[in-house]
């Protein structure tokens, strides 16, 4: 018995949304039955990516987009909640931007469209995102990527229950601002992604006070500048070089910095042959000291030592991330630790990093610090993960190290590489002094 058939249509439309939309569609064929089951199916996700085995075949294309036209008419006027369009095509093929421009403006015409998910690489020059988008009164997702450029005015814009708003490479015509006219526009947007976002002036002005989450990836912005009293969550992805102006985070919890910084300004910094300018990174170090939780790109970690002035407190900061590599130190990290009074949480991405005499207890780059004190002895931290372990003798001692220092640890998780060429050594770790009698040692593959 065919006990699929039996169920509601609004049981099976939901089903179906869980099926590509091509799938999804076929499923009108099976039978009368299940005929117009699809245009209950409240989204519509259409991912087309054109491999290199089929590149040669001109046609591919022109298939995609009747396929698309075909499935809008089987739809009829059944409106659509979520709709995904994400195409990828080779330098040498292309989609009809003109008929994009129709299937989206056709869906929003429909009514009632909550997200709506738009990533297509078009062949030639940038083709403007269709206005109608922006007038809309029903979306709360929006997330526009590569093949498009804004065009707007405030006329243009009112999106009154969009929360999240996503611009992937997305080009700005004209020489203003965009988001100084798009922002004010949305009064209950909670989540904003920059990524590779092209600012034309030289600053780049955020300003929103809903804004809870913020997530931007830039390259030679001069000047940052973020007016977000209410923001719960930042992200910062950069090439290192500009400045930070205007900062308004007092809600700030979670900030994580994916710094960068060349290779050879980092040598001139630390021969001394080059310094920075205080206002670089100090005033975002500053603006970020109240946050709960941090993470550090190892470049990070590495220029908040040459930021110049001393380090602010950061006194409610109950959890440190840190990515450690080959070519940077850990000169700040005796300061930062002190600095944080509160820190229970301490997480280590890879433990190699590159030895300097400035490290001070922290490490043991030079000296093993036997009988002295530490940094570490007056520290708090409960909780210690080491991500990335790959077992070298350099590791170990590290490990023995924290454990020694830290008096007040509970657990040491340690993470190992998949390819971990000798296996970690529980036993042998459990055997090891330890300034705790509470620690617990976990170790994961």
């Amino acid at each position: 018995m065919d006990r699929i058939s039996l169920l509601p249509d609004e049981v099976l439309g939901h089903i179906l949304s869980f099926l590509p939309s091509k799938h999804a569609a076929s499923t009108s064929l099976l039978s009368k039955r299940w005929r117009n089951v699809f245009v209950l199916v409240p989204s519509l996700n259409l991912d087309y990516v054109l491999d290199e085995a089929r590149q040669y075949r001109h046609d591919h294309s022109k298939d995609f987009m009747d396929f698309v036209e075909s499935l809008l008419i089987l739809r009829g006027k059944s409106p659509v909640k979520k709709f995904a369009l994400k195409i990828h095509l080779p330098h040498l093929f292309g989609i009809d931007p003109s008929r994009v421009h129709c299937w989206i403006c056709n869906v929003l015409e429909l009514g009632g469209l909550v997200d709506l998910d738009l990533f297509v690489t078009f062949q030639g020059k940038l083709h403007l995102v269709p206005l109608l988008i922006f007038k809309s009164k029903t979306l709360v997702k929006l997330r526009v990527g590569r093949g498009f450029i804004l065009k707007l005015s405030h006329q243009d814009i009112y999106l009154p229950m969009l929360k999240t708003l996503s611009l992937d490479t997305v080009d700005f015509e004209g020489g203003h601002d965009v988001l100084e006219t798009l922002l004010p526009r949305c009064p209950l947007l909670e989540e904003l992604v920059l990524d590779d976002q092209r600012w034309k002036t030289r600053c780049g002005f955020v300003s929103s006070p809903s804004l809870k989450r913020l997530r931007i990836r830039f390259f030679n912005v001069p000047i940052i500048s973020l007016d977000v009293p209410n923001l719960v969550y930042l992200e910062l992805s950069c090439i290192f070089g500009s400045k930070y102006a205007n900062l308004n985070l007092d809600s700030l919890i979670e900030a994580r910095l994916n710094l960068w910084v060349e290779e050879r300004r980092l040598r001139e910094l630390r021969d001394g042959y080059a310094h920075l300018d205080s206002a670089d990174l100090m005033d975002l170090i500053t603006a970020i000291r109240n946050v709960k939780v941090l993470h550090l790109t190892s470049d990070a970690l590495e220029l908040f030592y040459y930021s110049g002035q001393d380090l602010p407190m950061f006194d409610n900061l109950v959890c440190l991330s840190i990515a450690s590599d080959k070519k940077q130190g850990w000169q700040v990290l005796p300061l930062l630790i002190k600095n944080s009074p509160n820190l229970e949480t301490l997480i280590f991405k890879g433990l190699e990093h590159y030895v300097t005499s400035k490290c001070g207890d922290a490490c043991v780059c030079f000296v093993t610090w036997e009988g002295s004190r530490s940094c570490l002895s007056s520290s708090r931290v409960k909780v210690l993960e080491i991500w990335g372990y790959q077992g070298t003798p350099r590791e170990l001692n590290q490990v023995k190290h924290f454990l020694k220092k830290l008096p007040c640890l509970e657990l040491v998780k340690i993470c190992a590489v998949i390819n971990i060429q000798v296996p970690i050594d529980v036993q042998y770790l459990l055997k090891l002094p330890r300034a705790s009698s509470n620690c617990k040692i976990e170790a994961i593959s």
